[in-house]
């Protein structure tokens, strides 16, 4: 379980979940860290892995790495 918080406490957290083959990692971050990832992902996507924000109600104890590099756009 991670005991870091989140950068933006009074934003919700949400579901992040990369798959790089057999690989699936799942990770929570605040929704605009997030987000703010997937839209550079999807910029400069690599073809063999998958980034996706996913709403399944299940948060990870694992918070992205880096979350608050990717505060702002």
């Amino acid at each position: 379980m991670s005991l870091r918080r989140s950068p933006r406490p009074a934003e919700a957290d949400t579901h992040l979940r990369v798959i790089m083959g057999g690989l699936v990692v799942d990770l929570c971050g605040c929704r605009t860290a997030v987000r703010n990832f997937l839209h550079d992902w999807l910029s400069h996507p690599h073809p063999s892995i998958t980034a996706s924000e996913i709403s399944d109600g299940f948060l990870p104890n694992r918070r992205m790495p880096c979350e608050t590099l990717w505060l702002d756009p």
